[in-house]
């Protein structure tokens, strides 16, 4: 097997095994029972800054689209596109293009992670909890799962390498000299 293929299979195996593992620890131990109308409340990982704390997103990332009618379709089909621009972006790498093939299995795998929640549970499970707590405030950033980890560091191991990863073989050809005007009067036969 190639080894974009390989590196692929393994990070989207991972991220999807990770994110639907620790959804299912979260349903299990997390959600308190009558929720949404009990509130979660927040088991502490590291004070101040790191928690968990159960919560059900039906939009998709920071809550948007979150009271939208039709919005778990639409996102479910935008999951899908997404998938289909991520195996055509393998299926054109370069066969030893590993690398690349570790990121978009990250996105491949957060992108499923997510939109199965969707399919099966009409909403997002998130339990991760990042704040910062000073002396008059704290500051939390929105909860997220390990599907929503995969899809940022994906995107940004791509958006920081982007100068590095190899081309698809025809973007990464050289042009020819017989493709420019000039080589081409240069290679036209001189008349007597």
């Amino acid at each position: 097997m190639k080894s974009k293929y390989v590196a692929f299979l393994l990070l989207f195996l991972i991220s999807l095994g990770l994110d639907q593992g620790t959804k299912i620890w979260a349903r299990s131990t997390l959600k308190p029972a009558g929720y949404p109308a009990a509130i979660s409340a927040p088991k502490t990982v590291i004070k101040g800054y790191f928690d968990f704390r159960y919560s059900e997103n039906p939009g998709s990332a920071f809550g948007m689209f979150r009271d939208k009618p039709g919005a778990r379709y639409f996102l479910f089909g935008i999951g899908l596109l997404c998938l289909g621009v991520i195996g055509m972006w393998l299926y054109r790498l370069p066969n030893d293009a590993k690398w690349l093939g570790v990121k978009l299995g990250l996105l491949a795998g957060g992108a499923i992670g997510n939109m199965y929640d969707r399919a099966v549970y009409q909403r997002v499970t998130d339990f991760i909890l990042w704040k910062i707590t000073t002396a008059s405030q704290t500051y939390e950033w929105p909860t997220f799962n390990i599907a929503d980890a995969a899809l940022v560091i994906g995107v940004g191991m791509i958006l920081i390498d982007r100068p590095r990863d190899p081309l698809p073989p025809e973007e990464s050809e050289p042009a020819k000299p017989s493709d420019s005007p000039a080589a081409a009067a240069a290679e036209k036969p001189a008349s007597a």
